[in-house]
């Protein structure tokens, strides 16, 4: 399971990245969607609402928590990226494992950390704001639990960490993948 979509500067890739993850995340989706229509189902036929409330926790951590916090991450790589001048593509790829967003053109080190950390950071930073009010405090952890992949282990962190040291140096990214 491969796909690749590549958009050009016209904000498509942005819509691309939270495609991707709503795709990816697709029967986590499915299986939120059935418990809680489970519940409500047995709700209205029997009147009890005692597993109401387990299948909506279920479905706001699989919809608000696990799916948003992702689609926010991707979609920051992507903007950061749209913005840049001298990138002239956006690809969005999807395997099995993972997504990644990857741009077409040149960019320096800095553009590219930048690029790089927009994604863990805006995930963070919606994770600190939702964990202000106490309503939201548990969906917070899907967000604040991104700034670990600003660790080098993972692919935001190892191009970051090669971004950093290549400072105002230019990086080649692949060349701009023909239309389709």
């Amino acid at each position: 399971m491969s796909s690749a979509a590549t958009a050009a500067r016209s904000g498509r890739a942005v819509r691309s990245a939270a495609l991707a993850v709503a795709a990816q995340v697709r029967p986590l989706l499915l299986l939120a969607s059935l418990i809680l229509g489970a519940a409500l189902t047995w709700a209205a036929v029997s009147g009890d609402t005692t597993q109401l409330p387990v299948a909506a926790w279920i479905f706001a951590a699989v919809v608000a928590g696990l799916t948003g916090s992702f689609v926010l991450h991707e979609c920051a790589h992507a903007a950061v990226l749209e913005r840049l001048p001298a990138v002239t593509a956006v690809t969005v790829e999807r395997t099995r494992a993972r997504i990644s967003v990857i741009p077409h053109g040149r960019m320096t080190g800095r553009q590219s950390a930048g690029a790089a950390a927009a994604g863990p950071l805006a995930a963070t930073a919606a994770g600190v704001l939702l964990a202000l009010p106490e309503a939201t405090r548990p969906l917070s952890w899907w967000y604040l639990g991104h700034a670990v992949f600003l660790l080098p282990v993972f692919g935001d962190g190892l191009a970051l960490l090669k971004g950093l040291l290549t400072g105002s140096g230019v990086i080649e990214t692949r060349p701009a993948a023909p239309e389709r």
